[in-house]
């Protein structure tokens, strides 16, 4: 199906900062935004829902565990498949540029790895004539990464940059294996199980269910179903709901003005003491700082003369 629509443009000028040229969003897709093309590369995961994804003049539909590789220059834009705010569509997008990627790539070339930079050089080769790639998880493989890679960015905590390109690295390979060796994996029922697993934890990270509850829902023993978390996610059980908890938690600081004594209460922490250690610790500030810290970021820029 062939789409006529108006192109807009979108600046990494707008995302970046000098040290970090990488961003990373979670969205809930609209009707608003316009088709644009972008002067930076963009991976975009569909974590939830179902919709269609304009891709130039191409219309598609899209449902969860969809991926795209979006080169410099290639126009698209996400819809919703309703209007019900009930049956969201919800996507991860991760942004970065040309360049960064380059260095990646090069890293990977002196390490060995040739197949995988020749691919994506390939890709985004304006000579050859840039395309997108698409992709869809066969064992739930992608979303750990982006899960891990929002939080990353969101917490900040000291070696963020770091887990972050070692995440965005791992999204390559599991890019270039499901071109080329798409059955190099665990069984999928296996797999996508622990993915509905993952799902429930941050749906239900309040009042999440216990680990030998878990493994027992999955006929899993539990040192088999955290070595399958471990692999996928790089976290044992215990610490990946902690990570789902305080990812709610840190939104909840942002997003609004309630007390940090209800927010901590609301993702399922009674004991404030422990709460606030264990937020210092994983975050690397207190719950307040880290209020007022997202505070000063939506300040606007004073210009000065």
């Amino acid at each position: 199906m062939t789409m006529k629509r108006i192109i807009t443009e979108s600046g990494g000028h707008l995302y970046f900062v000098p040290e970090l040229p990488l961003y990373v969003n979670r969205v809930h897709e609209s009707f608003d935004m316009q088709q644009h093309t972008h002067d930076f590369i963009e991976i975009s995961y569909v974590a939830e829902g179902r919709g269609s994804h304009y891709i130039e003049n191409v219309s598609m539909n899209v449902t969860k565990g969809d991926l795209f590789f979006l080169p410099v220059g290639i126009s698209h834009v996400f819809r919703p498949a309703s209007t019900n705010q009930n049956k969201p569509l919800i996507v991860y997008n991760c942004i970065f540029t040309q360049a960064w990627m380059n260095q990646l790539l090069q890293h990977a070339a002196i390490m060995g790895e040739q197949e995988i930079p020749l691919f994506f050089q390939k890709a985004t080769d304006p000579h050859g004539g840039v395309e997108f790639l698409s992709f869809h998880e066969q064992n739930g493989e992608f979303q750990p990464l982006f899960e891990r890679l929002h939080f990353e960015y969101k917490a900040r905590r000291a070696g963020f940059i770091t887990v972050m390109q070692s995440c965005v690295e791992q999204l390559f390979v599991y890019m270039h294996r499901a071109k080329f060796d798409p059955d190099s994996s665990v069984p999928h029922n296996s797999m996508k199980s622990i993915e509905n697993l993952l799902t429930y934890i941050r749906m239900n990270c309040s009042d999440p269910i216990t680990l030998v509850e878990a493994a027992a829902k999955l006929s899993l023993s539990e040192r088999q179903l955290q070595r399958q978390l471990k692999k996928l996610t790089g976290m044992s059980y215990t610490t990946y709901v902690q990570h789902a908890r305080l990812e709610a938690c840190c939104q909840y600081l942002r997003e609004s003005s309630d007390k940090i004594s209800d927010i901590a209460a609301l993702v399922g922490y009674q004991d404030m003491k422990f709460f606030n250690q264990l937020f210092k610790k994983m975050i690397g500030v207190t719950p307040r700082q880290y209020r007022q810290q997202q505070a000063e970021r939506k300040k606007p820029l004073t210009s000065i003369e």
